[in-house]
């Protein structure tokens, strides 16, 4: 139950809080459009990101979201429940993860939990596996992720629908 009045209505519980403040939610869909849709970063990837800060917030809006495109891209359900599993802090070990997945994956556990440890050795060792841009994208995704998700749980909104969340990830 939210922790502000929110309007009875049909659609979600966050689709109603957002109509409250629509230049808000605007500007929240945008954002989300443009780290989700006008990203080189592979959807696992982000994915994997994604779900470490999901952990860290305690979202539940967060945790009961998937992407359809890392899914389709081999990041399945198990594979998810093993990434939340992961105690908070210490970057996925899972077998089947690629070094640019593990360490998508440590950068959103550091920027999410600690960012000060984001320091140079970190950065040499992540610009090794990704292009500046791709850190720009990385860096934006775990920014909006991190908001979003203290956003959610701040005002105590729920997760209220019977399956998972879809990711705005367009349609290419």
């Amino acid at each position: 139950m939210a922790r502000i009045e929110v309007p009875d209505g049909p659609g979600l519980e966050r689709e109603r809080l957002l109509m409250l403040q629509p230049d808000v939610a605007i500007g929240m869909g945008a954002f989300a459009q443009a780290v989700y849709e006008k990203t080189s970063l592979p959807a696992r990837e982000r994915e994997i990101a994604r779900l470490r800060v999901a952990v860290a917030n305690g979202c539940p809006v967060c945790l009961n979201t998937r992407s359809a495109r890392a899914a389709a891209d081999g990041l399945d359900e198990d594979a998810v429940q093993e990434v939340l599993a992961c105690s908070i802090g210490h970057a996925p070990r899972i077998e089947g993860l690629t070094d640019r997945e593990r360490l998508a994956g440590e950068f959103a556990d550091r920027f999410a939990t600690d960012h000060h440890s984001i320091d140079d050795a970190f950065m040499a060792e992540l610009r090794a596996q990704f292009s500046d841009v791709e850190i720009i994208e990385l860096t934006a995704l775990c920014a909006m992720t991190v908001g979003n998700g203290r956003f959610m749980t701040v005002l105590g909104i729920a997760a209220d629908d019977d399956g998972f969340y879809a990711l705005p990830e367009g349609d290419g």
